[in-house]
């Protein structure tokens, strides 16, 4: 299940009712938080001010698939004994949202169009820049953590079989949608975000995951910021058919 702020597809009773219109309604928008959502990849932000140095290491080891995903999302964490309200207070100061995501909420809200975040990122610090935004409300799909003596412990809630290298599993958080019956749109931009765009209706991409959409011909839209998102779901509620992009 999600967080506790949402119960799934559809059901989260802390999210402003929306109003219905438009022929857009059966469309959930599903988008990756770090480098997307966020501009930065808020992780790197609280590892490179909390944790070893060394730990940036790591990333080079991660893209020529020496190490696991689900190692390289835990191993830096590891060395972080900040307190939980130190390190969101350093992700507020910090972070930014995208341009037009904030927009983009408004828009998905007004017109029923469900709209989640679905993350390999850990829970305390994508609720830190949303309910900064006071987007608090959204669903998200994150990793949970807990704070301990022992440091930082992972808790992965959406799983399937199959995806245990990742950890977090995306395309399960997409199953979901799909099985309501929702037209899945997907925001994102890197390696964690390939799976779940084969599975989408409609790809909005930059970075490697263009790249990945280009080569394989997957639909989809490039994007700089949600300006560019939401301008496409207008184009798409304009459509005399809209169940053909």
């Amino acid at each position: 299940m999600p967080t506790e702020r949402d119960n799934g597809p559809a059901s989260n009773p802390m999210m402003p009712p929306p109003e219905r219109g438009g022929t857009v309604g059966n469309i959930a928008v599903l988008c990756d938080f770090d480098d997307t959502v966020a501009v930065e990849n808020v992780a790197h932000l609280v590892l490179d001010r909390f944790a070893r140095a060394e730990w940036r290491t790591l990333i080079k080891q991660f893209h020529d698939g020496t190490i696991i995903p689900k190692e390289y999302f835990e191993r830096p964490f590891r060395s972080v004994r900040e307190s939980k309200e130190a390190i969101q207070a350093h992700v507020r100061q910090t972070a930014h949202l995208r341009d037009g995501f904030g927009e983009m909420a408004r828009y998905c809200q007004q017109r029923g169009i469900e709209l989640a975040i679905v993350t390999h990122g850990l829970d305390f610090y994508v609720e830190a820049l949303l309910e900064r935004e006071g987007l608090a409300w959204l669903p998200t799909y994150p990793v949970g953590a807990r704070f301990t003596p022992q440091g930082i412990q992972f808790e992965y809630r959406y799983t399937k079989p199959g995806c245990d290298d990742w950890g977090n599993c995306k395309c399960s958080v997409v199953d979901r949608y799909l099985s309501a019956g929702k037209r899945v749109f997907y925001v994102g931009d890197g390696l964690s975000d390939f799976c779940p765009a084969r599975k989408a209706e409609l790809v909005f991409a930059r970075t490697r995951l263009l790249e990945l959409c280009q080569k394989e011909g997957l639909p989809h839209r490039e994007f700089r910021d949600f300006t560019d998102v939401v301008r496409e779901l207008e184009r798409y509620s304009m459509r005399p058919n809209p169940l053909s992009l």
